[in-house]
């Protein structure tokens, strides 16, 4: 019974010692609305982070995390969208619903990154609106540890 024991108390032990040092995302919340991106905050440390992202609008939205030393305004742009094959992209939520949330886990290094919404609609009998060129688009860093 005390070999049992003596088992179970050295395996919490080394549970609790491998547990807490772990590699828990940080969370970084973000409003999506007609004509914002609003994280949370807009710098953190390197490592793993998790994006909960809603979209506070009307209509859909998406959520592209770029990687870019471009200022916010500074991505290059056609037809009202950013050229995605001319910037690094490291992952996106494609568009979703208003009134929804989605999340996006990412490990990401030092840097300066831009979250942007990169959709183009035409309502009918409009001209076409670029989300991005209307304002869609924050500036995040992220800081070695």
């Amino acid at each position: 019974m005390r070999f049992v024991f003596a088992i179970s108390a050295a395996s919490a032990l080394l549970l609790a010692s491998c547990g807490s040092g772990g590699s828990k995302a940080q969370e970084v919340t973000v409003s999506l609305k007609e004509w914002s991106v609003t994280p949370s905050v807009d710098d953190i440390t390197e490592g793993k982070v998790n994006f909960k992202v809603t979209n506070a609008g009307t209509i859909p939205h998406e959520f592209v995390v770029v990687k870019s030393d471009l200022s916010p305004e500074g991505l290059p742009v056609e037809n009202g969208n950013v050229t995605e094959a001319q910037v690094n992209i490291i992952e996106e939520i494609e568009a979703f619903a208003a009134g929804t949330t989605r999340s996006l886990e990412l490990d990401l290094t030092p840097g300066k990154y831009l979250l942007i919404c990169n959709i183009t609609e035409q309502p009918p009998g409009q001209r076409p609106v670029s989300h991005y060129q209307n304002g869609m688009v924050a500036f995040f860093q992220v800081e070695p540890k």
